[in-house]
């Protein structure tokens, strides 16, 4: 199981290479700028100011890559983080064994939740990209390991030294995403419940009060751990940018730099899937939005539709185009590396002042084929989301919240969720795209295919994931019903948090198959179990 689950992402790492993502084009940046700049930067020339964007795990982790296979050596990374994700398979497995219940059970648990680890293609593709999921996924599962071994160990010192552990990994998983909080978060809240469905039988007598005073040592250990791991990052930032950051910003903006919150408020008002993010969110500053790209749940009524197309006018045509455009000096526009002169008003010495008509016509064909360029070309486009122009997309939101409160706060959210988790998750494989509609599927990439597969095992986890929680709710051991919690908080905190989020891409969401790989291989165990027993059962007895 372990050769196949390292051949299949070896496989995927060098046969399906993807360096699309904007985000692995940044890491790769700073991480070429620490070896040859020596400065935390993610600029790509001179002077290479120093960078809070990003946080520092994923770019060192390529740091020290390069630093062995040669600076820029992406398929030496691809390779690496084939090596890890099964390494995190193997941690899936010990995850199992710890959770199954019953000691017969356990081999097979640990065995079933490997091979589903093995095979998921969901994780298996990230092997291929420059992005942080790989090593996210692995701390998230080691963290619960040990957090897993520290629920059970006996003895005070060697739990302590195990929490201890488990907020160190914690923090390592912080510096590589800041979203891993998440999982830190569930520890924490598994712990304090845990005080008062507690695993131990002494602790059940106690008092509430006394139970959870008996976790606080651990809660404070495992958040002491957490916290150090962020001090260094903080310090830094402190110093650089005289600015208390332990994380990345929000938005990954610099300081001082402008952030379209006014934009971001309306999409979040009717956005309910990952299908607009690229060419309305992603595209921002960088390329032209037109009104027809917008569906109509974006818009309450006719007026609605209209303010919001006034708004994309201004941000498509800045004043300062019109004005430069309605100049009669001279001026010049840039298209690639050359600088074009525009038409002028000035007479040229030697030619007439009167063109003729064929001129006229050229030179208009010339200023409409370089506009229509303008309009569609993402590199010479000039528009700009202003101050302006996002305080009005800001007060149509909250105007669209107050009118309907249960759409922003309950209904979108619920819809990004299930869109987050019944995604086909085919992002960066050649086939990628949205299973419907059906008749829109390309069949020169076999999307017909692919897509629906990979919308099946999505639902095999998903059914495999629950039965496994179920069967471990309904035994009657107090332990097992903490691994349910901890699993449900682990995967429902980090779905409800990107839920509420203008970008629910469903990447953001692949870190919850490793737990639906263990609670499906305490599953598969328990119905192998139940198949073997029912056919001895059926067996005829002979003296």
């Amino acid at each position: 199981m372990l050769l196949t689950a390292f051949s299949f992402r070896l496989f995927v790492a060098l046969r399906l290479p993807n360096d699309a993502p904007d985000d692995g084009r940044v890491y790769a940046q700073i991480a070429r700028n620490v070896l040859e700049q020596h400065v935390y930067s993610h600029e790509s020339e001179p002077p290479y100011v120093p960078s809070l964007i990003r946080l520092p795990g994923y770019p060192l982790f390529l740091a020290a890559v390069y630093s062995v296979f040669g600076h820029a050596n992406n398929a030496a990374v691809r390779v690496v983080q084939a090596l890890i994700d099964t390494a995190t398979c193997v941690l899936i497995a010990l995850v199992a064994f710890q959770w199954a219940p019953g000691q017969k059970r356990k081999h097979a648990a640990a065995l079933a939740a490997l091979g589903l680890a093995a095979v998921c293609p969901f994780t298996a593709i990230y092997s291929a990209t420059i992005l942080t999921e790989v090593p996210t996924s692995f701390f998230a599962v080691a963290m619960v390991l040990v957090a897993t071994l520290a629920f059970e160990v006996v003895n005070r010192r060697r739990a302590f030294m195990l929490w201890g552990v488990t907020g160190l990994i914690a923090g390592l998983a912080v510096l590589f995403r800041p979203d891993s909080g998440l999982f830190a978060a569930a520890i924490g809240i598994t712990i304090v419940i845990s005080a008062f469905d507690s695993l131990g039988h002494e602790k059940k007598v106690q008092r509430p009060a006394r139970r959870f005073w008996s976790a606080v040592p651990s809660a404070a250990i495992f958040s002491v751990a957490f916290l150090l791991v962020l001090v260094p990052w903080t310090i830094r930032n402190r110093r650089v940018f005289h600015l208390f950051q332990p994380l990345s910003p929000t938005h990954g903006e610099m300081p001082g730099e402008f952030v379209p919150r006014g934009y971001l408020l309306w999409l979040r008002t009717w956005i309910s899937d990952g299908r607009y993010v690229g060419p309305l969110l992603w595209a921002l500053d960088s390329a032209p939005l037109s009104i027809d790209k917008f569906p109509d749940e974006a818009f309450d009524s006719k007026q609605e539709r209209e303010r919001v197309a006034a708004l994309l006018e201004k941000y498509n045509h800045p004043p300062e185009q019109q004005d430069t455009s309605e100049s009669t000096s001279a001026s010049v526009f840039q298209s690639g590396q050359e600088t074009v002169p525009a038409t002028t008003a000035t007479p040229v010495p030697g030619a007439s002042e009167e063109p003729s008509s064929n001129e006229e016509e050229t030179q208009q064909d010339e200023e409409e084929t370089s506009e229509d360029e303008e309009a569609t070309s993402p590199e010479e486009f000039s528009g700009e989301m202003t101050p302006e122009v996002d305080a009005g997309f800001a007060e149509i939101g909250r105007e669209r919240v107050s009118r309907a409160p249960m759409r922003y706060y309950v209904v979108l959210p619920m819809k990004r969720a299930v869109s987050l988790w019944f995604d086909t998750h085919s992002q960066y494989y050649p086939f990628e795209g949205e299973l419907f509609p059906l008749e829109d599927l390309d069949h020169e990439i076999h999307q017909h295919l692919w897509l629906p597969l990979f919308a099946g095992l999505t639902w095999i986890y998903s059914i495999l994931g629950a039965v496994g929680a179920g069967l471990l709710w309904r035994s009657r051991e107090s332990a097992n019903r903490c691994w349910v919690i901890l699993a449900g908080l682990v995967i429902f905190l980090r779905l409800g948090f990107f839920a509420t989020l203008e970008n629910p891409e469903p990447r953001y969401t692949v870190e919850i198959f490793p737990f639906l790989a263990i609670l499906g291989g305490v599953a598969i165990a328990r119905i192998f179990r139940w198949r073997v027993a029912r056919s001895d059962f059926a067996k005829p007895a002979f003296d």
